[in-house]
């Protein structure tokens, strides 16, 4: 299965985890993901998000493959329309993997299903509301401890104070239009225990609630352009019904190559 790790989740926009400032909304759209690094590579990725399903379209090498991430069934389907064939795998139980479907509370292990989380009370960050968090996981037989400040509204994590010692501010700084949209500009501030502290800066959609654009240090960016408000129809997020399912090594190895 390494080689479909190198194609599951590649065009996920946002790494899983908390603190990614993603609130479910419900609204269905489709657009444009893009991945651009100081080297000048760019990936891009055509995405649609219906009812607790994302559906994704890239190309890679000489394969058109299309990621479909069905919650609502617990698995993720990875298609190659050239040669109709599919694989399958569950999701990992309890935990979101598409950030395009983030999390509705502000509970940490509701994306960290092997943490431990202790809610410690409300308090007020830059003058927002938030829950205080504890965090607990096993990570090599030690016990590590995190605290997360989360904003009650946007289910941001305003303030972060990691097991290294190092801490992470969230603040909002401004609002903008975005490709023709309206966001909220939040500034990352992070301050590692050794070394100097680097900022990244993020683009919040309300109407979508979750991040469109991340600036990160080094000059890495990802987006989601293009954006079109609607329901999506609910045929991109089902097999057709004359692909065949791939089970075995050799039929793997028959979608890895594209031999028929």
């Amino acid at each position: 299965m390494k080689w479909v790790a190198g194609i599951i989740l590649v065009f996920g926009l946002w790494t899983v985890g908390y603190g990614n400032g993603n609130a479910a909304s419900g609204i269905q759209f489709s657009g444009r993901t893009l991945q651009s690094a100081p080297d000048g590579r760019l990936r891009q990725a055509k995405v649609f998000v219906g009812d607790n399903r994302v559906r994704m379209e890239y190309r890679k090498k000489e394969l058109d493959i299309v990621e479909i991430y069905d919650l609502e069934n617990g698995r993720i389907l990875l298609l190659v329309p050239q040669q109709k064939l599919y694989m399958q795998r569950a999701l990992p139980a309890g935990k979101m993997i598409n950030p395009l479907l983030p999390p509705g509370d502000s509970n940490p292990c509701s994306v960290l299903a092997e943490g431990q989380c202790r809610k410690l009370g409300n308090e007020e960050v830059y003058g927002r509301p938030v829950s205080r968090w504890e965090v607990t996981v096993e990570r090599k037989g030690e016990r590590l401890r995190s605290l997360h400040w989360i904003d009650d509204e946007r289910l941001m994590s305003l303030r972060d104070v990691w097991p290294d010692g190092s801490v992470s501010e969230l603040m909002l700084i401004d609002i903008e239009q975005l490709n023709g949209r309206m966001a909220e500009h939040w500034q990352r501030t992070t301050a590692p225990s050794e070394g100097e502290h680097y900022v990244t800066n993020l683009w919040y959609d309300p109407e979508l609630g979750m991040i469109v654009r991340e600036e990160r240090p080094g000059g890495y960016i990802r987006e989601i352009k293009d954006i079109q408000i609607g329901k999506q129809p609910a045929e991109l997020f089902h097999v057709p019904e004359d692909y065949r399912l791939i089970e075995d090594d050799a039929g793997k190895q028959e979608l890895q190559t594209g031999r028929h």
